[in-house]
């Protein structure tokens, strides 16, 4: 290849004419960028003024030129990725230290003592709902832990949640069976419940007397009568007595007395035929007993004719005339042949035959109303 400036022979690796200095012509196989990547390397190497002791500009030392640069450049680079390592350390360092703190205070407020801190407080303040979710939780950590129980059972009472207070309530009993409140609150939810046979079962099974006699407030006995149902030949009057001053009611006509009863105030009374008399006593809070009832039949017994002597007849000396009265029965006479039954005279005691010719008549009554066949007979003295 020739110099185009001096027309000197050049050696093709050669970037400069050795004879005068002027840049070659580039070999034709170069693309127009490379020629044009070519010439800005010259350019940038004039503008310098370095001078080249041979003139020629080898490939090595431009790879070195290059290599040295990318030396400067690899350090900087190096600096800041390890500068950026040290931060994102140091960020991951204070989120796993925040996040431990954070995990610190979550668990030492959710601890039991703490939950069951709060949750006292929140009931004391009237907090129900609250104080609930407190328990539901203390419960979660310790499910045998008797205040955690006992304290759901209050507050699901409190919250008119009675079927869950129930629940509660009953464990919380098997840790205090002698426990009044808790029984306070368990019948009171069973009467909630219109659960009484509940109620009965707690009964059953009180620990003592004085829990016994708390259980029995809530349930009412059943009236007693004074007479036991059966067969009666004359009419009664039945009494009906309840406890501790409850009221009663009561039909007579096979009703059920708690939705049709009448309110009992004095003696039942009962005439001939078949009676049932239910009752039920109901106390102050509401309470209704169970149930009590008794059939009574009542056939009068027939009253025979009237008893009288003497007998009629012609008397020549006084005579005293005597009844047979039966029990429960009175007798009324006349002499003038008129209906006893309607203005006769009572008989208390015998008395005298009357002179002249008479018509002695008499008539029993009962106390059922019922009247004896009438008697009548002719006196002469």
């Amino acid at each position: 290849m020739k110099c185009k400036n001096c027309g000197e022979e050049i050696e093709s690796k050669l970037l400069y004419c050795p004879k005068c200095g002027e840049s070659i012509q580039l070999v034709p196989e170069y693309d127009v960028l490379e020629e044009e990547l070519l010439s800005k390397v010259v350019e940038d190497k004039n503008k310098s003024k370095e001078k080249f002791a041979t003139g020629v500009y080898k490939t090595t030392g431009s790879d070195k030129t290059s290599n040295s640069h990318k030396k400067v450049v690899a350090p900087k680079e190096a600096i800041l990725s390890k500068r950026s390592c040290v931060l994102l350390i140091t960020f991951l360092l204070i989120i796993s230290i925040g996040g431990t703190c954070l995990i610190a205070a979550y668990a030492n407020k959710h601890s039991y003592d703490n939950l069951m801190n709060s949750a006292i407080k929140a009931e004391e303040g009237s907090q129900y709902a609250k104080a609930l979710g407190y328990y539901e939780e203390a419960y979660n950590i310790k499910t045998d832990s008797y205040e955690a129980i006992y304290g759901l059972g209050r507050m699901y009472f409190k919250v008119k949640e009675y079927k869950n207070a129930v629940e509660y309530l009953t464990i919380a009993l098997n840790y205090e069976p002698d426990n009044k409140t808790i029984y306070s609150y368990l019948l009171q939810s069973y009467v909630a419940l219109k659960d009484y046979d509940s109620i009965h079962t707690l009964a059953d099974n009180a620990p003592n007397e004085e829990i016994y006699s708390m259980i029995s407030s809530y349930f009412v006995s059943a009236p007693t009568f004074s007479d036991e149902g059966g067969e009666y030949d004359t009419s009664l009057t039945i009494y009906l007595k309840a406890n501790n001053g409850d009221q009663i009611f009561y039909t007579t006509n096979g009703k059920n007395p708690v939705t049709s009863g009448k309110l009992y105030s004095d003696g039942i009374t009962l005439k001939e035929g078949t009676t049932e008399i239910k009752a039920v006593s109901v106390n102050s809070e509401g309470y209704y007993s169970d149930v009590a009832s008794e059939t009574y039949v009542i056939e009068y017994a027939e009253l025979s004719t009237p008893a009288v002597s003497p007998e009629a007849g012609t008397y020549t000396e006084l005579q005293y005339i005597s009844i047979a009265v039966p029990d429960n029965a009175t007798a009324y006479y006349t002499w003038d042949g008129s209906d006893p039954a309607e203005n006769g005279i009572e008989y208390t005691e015998p008395f005298p035959i009357i002179s002249g010719d008479s018509v002695l008549s008499v008539v029993i009554i009962d106390a059922n109303g019922n009247q004896s066949p009438l008697y009548r007979g002719e006196y002469h003295y």
